[in-house]
């Protein structure tokens, strides 16, 4: 018996557009009876429509890694993925790896990394320029399709999830507003999502949390300095004081430079890094960034400045991404929002998509089985992923140089004895071959998430007890805490290079 289930779509981000593009591609394949109704909608301009050449490139947005999970979930569409997003606009293929200590460079070839961990090709690239792919695909292959509905410049207001309609107002003064009905409404709608908010209405069990990643940074996109390769990611800790960077390809022999500061030392690093005036910026930057010269040191202080504030992202966790009875549905960062510390983030949200299409396949369309099978396969990733992205590094500058150096030594260490010594967590991330639940797993075993959480857990309650007034200050002898790191450097380094 055929049927036609009405799936309305929140957020036309990656993992938006690309279920959108398999909910069609399966219409064709279906043995079930089943299709579906697609209706996209996002606040947003459809940047698909937008001249590469010219329009598009004034939507840059930070460049992010595109790894195996994220290939394999592009792929399942393969005309999309060779017609659309593998365009040499869109990111670079990444080559070489450097870790920048000082004015010291520890550079590493990307096939290296393959062979010791089973990683595929890594890609750098800008997720607008992956959205807009996405989106020309589905325009040029879908446009007429009398199963899509596309409502760009529309935002979701409020979800009446007892009546399974969602109501939907276009972002033009003379917009007006109306309700959608749904069979299934899925919250790709980022981490301030109105799809989340019915969650919490709707089901009794649902436990999330929000918040931010504790970290502030600026990003800029400037010329290719000399010293860096146009296929390389440059690391940069401590490369200002008290801050961290990373350095990362573009096309166009460009590179994008982010530069962050955990919240508790904002107050301590030069306010030069926060003047509107180009020169002082720009003479912060030759006299204390030591990793590599920079191309132009007055360009990038203007657009270190055009940047206009210090930028935070938010960070997501849920217990459970779906709703059997309101037929609500959650993905990307409407489930799993993050850091972008690992690179890992679209390369989930896109997954997520894969994965539910999958489901879908599995159980013949039956949505009371495919929901909770979402949020089984999904939810332990999407956690893995946040407390990875927060955890694998420390708030403490201290033992994040520790870790730094543990991560290099316990690298080398496996690619000379694989059978003996086990890799860093940090080295698997983005593999097929690994799921990111399983480098949640190796990191707690080898100790990294429990040490880093609880140091970075106890950073921040010092912080917001500061800031909210509750504290005066943070007691304790600097002195003695340096001495019980060092004390526990030398007892449990050892133990760790060679487990």
């Amino acid at each position: 018996m055929s049927s036609t289930k009405r799936v309305v779509i929140s957020g036309a981000g990656p993992s938006g557009l690309l279920l959108a593009c398999l909910l069609l591609k399966r219409n064709k394949e279906t043995t079930s009876g089943t299709k579906y109704h697609v209706t996209l909608l996002d606040s947003r301009v459809d940047v698909g429509l937008l001249d590469v050449e010219t329009e598009l490139k004034s939507y840059r947005s930070w460049m992010i890694g595109l790894a195996g999970h994220g290939l394999d979930a592009l792929r399942e569409i393969p005309e999309l993925y060779n017609k659309y997003v593998q365009q040499p606009h869109v990111g670079v293929k990444l080559e070489h790896l450097s870790l920048i200590l000082g004015t010291k460079e520890m550079k590493s070839s990307v096939k290296d990394v393959e062979k010791s961990t089973g990683n595929g090709e890594l890609y750098i690239v800008d997720r607008n320029f992956i959205v807009a792919a996405i989106a020309r695909f589905m325009d040029v292959e879908h446009g007429d399709d009398p199963l899509l509905t596309r409502r760009y410049r529309t935002k979701m207001m409020y979800v009446d999830y007892e009546k399974r309609r969602a109501l939907v107002r276009g972002v033009d003064d003379d917009s007006e507003e109306c309700y959608l009905d749904y069979d299934l409404l899925i919250g790709a709608d980022g981490a301030r999502s109105v799809v989340r908010e019915a969650f919490v209405k709707s089901a009794y069990d649902f436990e999330m949390d929000i918040g931010d990643i504790f970290n502030q940074f600026r990003a800029v996109h400037v010329a290719l300095p000399k010293a860096l390769e146009p296929t390389g990611m440059a690391l940069l800790p401590n490369c200002l004081p008290h801050m961290n960077g990373i350095g990362l390809p573009m096309p166009d022999n460009l590179i994008n430079i982010s530069i962050g500061v955990p919240t508790n030392n904002f107050d301590k690093i030069s306010p030069d890094l926060s003047s509107d005036d180009p020169k002082i910026v720009a003479a912060y930057f030759r006299t204390h960034f030591k990793a590599f010269e920079l191309a132009d040191y007055d360009d990038f202080a203007e657009k270190w400045i055009a940047n206009g504030r210090w930028n935070r992202t938010s960070m997501v966790h849920c217990n459970k991404y779906h709703d059997t009875q309101h037929r609500l549905l959650l993905m990307g960062d409407a489930a799993h929002a993050t850091s972008p510390s690992i690179g890992m983030g679209m390369n989930t949200a896109l997954r997520d998509a894969q994965k539910f299409c999958a489901l879908l396949a599995e159980h013949d369309d039956d949505l009371d089985a495919a929901l909770p099978a979402f949020s089984a396969a999904r939810v332990p990733e999407g956690n893995s992923l946040t407390d990875l992205a927060f955890n694998l590094y420390c708030l403490d500058t201290r033992w994040q140089l520790v870790e730094t150096v543990h991560m290099i030594v316990r690298g080398k260490l496996h690619g000379w004895f694989p059978s003996l010594v086990t890799n860093h967590p940090q080295n698997l991330i983005g593999s097929p071959n690994y799921s990111l639940s399983d480098v949640y797993d190796l990191a707690t075993k080898l100790n990294i998430i429990p040490k880093h959480r609880a140091i970075n857990d106890r950073i921040r309650q010092q912080y917001f007890e500061q800031k909210m007034g509750m504290t005066s200050g943070v007691g304790g002898s600097s002195m003695k805490k340096w001495i019980f790191c060092t004390v526990a450097i030398v007892s449990g380094y050892a133990a760790w290079c060679l487990r």
